[in-house]
C-alpha cells in the first residue's frame, strides 16, 4: 500500500489519507474486514454490480473505498508513519464505504483475464472518537440504498462499543434472556441513535420507516460532531454503574426511560458520574411518583415519558433532590 497524502479532518478531529494498493492486496487485506461486522447487510448482486464485475476485468478504475480506524495519531504524521500504522492495524479497520465494490472485486477476481496488479484507490480515516466515526459514516452513505442511517449504526455499534467489557451486558431478542441485569441489544442501539441525534423522537408508527430513518440521519448531520460535548461511552459507563442496582436496572431497561436518559445525560454527565446508584434510585422514585399524576388517557404515554425523562435527567443537578410535587410542577409546564 502506498500513502499518497495525509491531511487533517477538522470536523471529526481525525487524520485523512489518500492511498493506493493493488487489487490483490485489497482482496487479501481489506476483503476479510467485511466479516468483522456482526450485523451485515445482505450483499447485493444487482445488474449494476454485475456490470462492475465485467468492467473490472476489462480494466476500469473502481471508485475509491473508504477504510476507517478508531485510534489516535500524533498532531503531525508523515506518509510513512501513516502507512506503518495502517499495515500494523489493518485487521482492526472498518470498511465504511465500498463493501459491495469489494465483493464485486472478489467475484471478478475469479474470472479469466482478471489483472490483480491493477490499482484500487483508498480514502483512509483515523479518529479517536467512535461517535465521530459513525457521524462520518452517515455523511458518507446517507441517501444510498439499501443501507439506512439506522442500519449503519447497528452495523458498527457492536464493534465500536463492546458493552459487555464495561459491565453493560446485552442480548439479542432472538436469544434466550440470560440471568441477571441484561439489556436488550436493540434498546441499546436505539439509545445510541437517540444520543447521536440528540432527540427522543426516533420512532413513530405513523411515519413510514424509510422516512423516519431519513429524519434521524438529518438530525445527526444537523447536530454534527462538534456539538457533542461528551462521548456515548461516558453515558454507557454511567448506565453500567447504575445497572448494578436492581431497581435502577429495572427503570433503565424500559426503552423509553433509556432513550430519555441518554439524551438528557449530555447536559448532566458530571453530576450523574458523581451520583451513587442508591441516590439515583431515590430520585427516580420521586420522578415516577410525579409522572403517575398525569392522566394517561390524555397523553401519548411513550412519547411523554421519553420527553419528561429527558428533561428530568437534563436538569438532574437541580431536580435530583426535589420532592415529587416539585418535579410534577416542572414536568407539567413542559410543552
Amino acid at each position: 500500500m502506498e500513502i499518497l497524502t495525509v491531511d487533517k479532518d477538522l470536523v471529526i478531529n481525525g487524520k485523512y489519507a489518500v492511498a493506493t494498493t493493488s487489487y490483490r492486496d485489497a482482496l487479501d487485506s481489506l476483503y476479510p474486514l467485511i466479516d468483522r461486522l456482526e450485523i451485515q447487510r445482505k450483499l447485493q448482486v444487482t445488474r449494476f454490480y454485475k456490470r462492475l464485475e465485467s468492467d473490472l476485468v476489462e480494466g476500469c478504475i473502481m471508485p475509491p473505498l473508504t477504510l476507517a480506524f478508531v485510534d489516535k495519531l500524533g498532531p503531525r504524521v508523515s506518509t510513512k508513519a501513516f502507512g506503518d500504522f495502517v499495515a500494523k492495524n489493518i485487521s482492526k479497520g472498518f470498511v465504511l464505504d465500498g463493501i459491495q465494490r469489494l465483493s464485486a472485486l472478489m467475484r471478478a477476481s475469479k474470472t479469466v483475464g482478471f489483472d490483480d496488479s491493477r490499482k484500487v484507490y483508498l480514502n483512509i480515516i483515523v479518529c479517536e472518537s467512535k461517535d465521530s466515526l459513525l457521524y462520518r459514516m452517515i455523511t458518507l452513505n446517507n441517501g444510498q440504498k439499501p443501507m439506512t442511517a439506522r442500519h449503519q449504526i447497528e452495523i458498527l455499534t457492536d464493534n465500536l462499543y463492546q458493552f459487555d467489557k464495561i459491565g453493560l451486558k446485552s442480548y439479542l431478542e432472538k436469544e434466550k434472556k440470560p440471568k441477571g441485569n441484561v439489556f436488550k441489544k436493540a434498546d441499546l442501539v436505539s439509545a445510541y441513535i437517540a444520543f447521536l441525534s440528540a432527540s427522543t423522537s426516533i420512532e413513530n408508527p405513523k411515519v413510514i420507516e424509510s422516512k423516519m430513518d431519513q429524519l434521524i440521519a438529518d438530525k445527526i448531520i444537523e447536530r454534527g460532531v462538534s456539538k457533542n460535548s461528551i462521548e456515548f461511552s461516558e453515558v454507557a459507563d454511567v448506565i453500567a454503574k447504575f445497572a448494578k442496582d436492581d431497581d435502577a436496572f429495572k427503570w433503565l431497561s424500559n426503552a423509553n426511560n433509556l432513550i430519555g436518559f441518554v439524551v438528557g445525560a449530555d447536559k448532566s454527565i458530571l453530576r450523574l458520574k458523581s451520583t451513587s446508584a442508591p441516590s439515583f434510585v431515590g430520585s427516580i422514585e420521586r420522578f415516577e411518583e410525579a409522572f403517575s399524576q398525569f392522566d394517561v388517557s390524555k397523553i401519548k404515554l411513550g412519547r411523554e415519558r421519553r420527553k419528561m425523562v429527558n428533561y428530568f435527567i437534563e436538569n438532574y443537578g437541580g431536580l435530583r433532590t426535589s420532592s415529587a410535587d416539585e418535579i410534577l410542577i416542572e414536568l407539567s409546564e413542559l410543552d
